[in-house]
């Protein structure tokens, strides 16, 4: 089977879709596949991880909201015929994928924030949902199947080794992890440690960047007055940390799912819009702490937050139990296999 994946990475959409579709990209490997990326320039760091799991990368030259010039650009690079397409971008809708659907075996499409129509024949929405079918009512066609929910999370398959790791954490917090994703431009990693520095807790801080973070000078400058506070760029032991970490502060996205399958509770700031349903849906449910779009005023709120969790390791341990039962880590694996399914039936 031959798969292309049709996403993008950047400082300001970040590495998410990229990573997702690497991971599911992966999985398909494992059966056999042959795999391929196309790809905007601009994530040089996701290019570097797509290259490090042996996947092909074509760059293609398209304006960004010119969906006619990326159909011509992607279909000049698809090669021999696909037999899926799988769509993971904000920007392309029902016009590009009607567009190239006749050069390709089906089209999936992996999405989350159900605005827009889609000509697909399979639908991904890793996120948590009460009525995902009523959500994409309408905007997808009526033979098109769907994946909803995080049993289909698409993660890495080493945060599953880890899951199997998993132990009881240590009865008080003593070690956060600190990490905005792959790109953060807003510099929220910054932000947040320049309140941890006020607090003057001798909290353990392990800090991740992606490798290509515009605001790496300032943070080894900013970790360097910190002394409990230690800057990686680049990691890619992301599964690890996790472990060994109490408690997170970050963004939501994808690495919502990443720690819930390592039953990592955090505090949540989001950086982009469709970060925030979820964040705040899992507050509710007793999960985590929320403090929504990263502000002056969500900063400041976060020093009471942080010493009340600090404060009640028991609560904390419970959201990190409860957050676990979310997800296995093996969503991947059962995509790949659905994927292989509906090719043969």
């Amino acid at each position: 089977m031959r798969v292309v994946f049709r996403a993008d990475a950047s400082a300001v959409i970040g590495h998410g879709h990229v990573m997702r579709c690497l991971a599911l990209a992966e999985a398909l490997k494992k059966l056999g596949a042959e795999c391929v990326f196309v790809s905007r320039p601009g994530g040089e760091a996701a290019a570097t991880a797509i290259g490090a799991a042996g996947v092909p990368l074509h760059l293609i030259d398209a304006a960004e909201n010119d969906q006619r010039a990326d159909v011509a650009a992607t279909s000049a690079a698809l090669g021999r015929r696909p037999d899926w397409l799988i769509v993971d971008h904000y920007r392309l809708d029902a016009a590009w994928e009607t567009a190239i659907a006749d050069e390709v075996g089906a089209v999936m499409v992996i999405d989350d924030l159900a605005d827009r129509p889609h000509h697909c024949q399979l639908l991904l929405d890793q996120n948590w949902h009460d009525s995902p079918v009523v959500r994409y009512a309408g905007l997808v066609p009526a033979q098109c199947e769907t994946l909803f929910g995080p049993e289909w999370a698409l993660l890495r398959p080493d945060f599953a080794a880890a899951r199997s790791q998993l132990r009881p954490r240590r009865p008080e917090v003593v070690r956060i992890l600190v990490c905005f994703g792959g790109a953060d431009a807003p510099n929220a990693t910054g932000q947040v440690l320049q309140v941890m520095g006020e607090l003057g807790r001798r909290v353990e801080l392990d800090v991740v960047v992606g490798a290509g973070n515009p605001h790496q000078a300032g943070l080894l400058d900013l970790c360097a007055g910190l002394p409990q506070a230690h800057l990686t760029v680049g990691a890619r032991d992301i599964a690890q940390r996790m472990l060994a970490a109490d408690l997170f502060i970050g963004a939501g996205g994808s690495m919502t799912w990443e720690r819930a399958c390592l039953g990592l509770p955090g505090i949540t700031i989001a950086i982009a819009d469709n970060q925030l349903a979820l964040s705040r849906r899992l507050a509710e449910a007793g999960e985590g702490v929320d403090l929504g779009m990263l502000s002056g005023d969500a900063l400041a709120r976060l020093p009471a937050v942080l010493e009340s969790m600090l404060a009640d390791p028991v609560q904390v341990q419970g959201m990190g139990a409860a957050l676990a039962r979310r997800c296995d880590g093996l969503g991947a694996s059962r995509v790949a296999q659905r994927l292989y399914g509906l090719r043969a039936s």
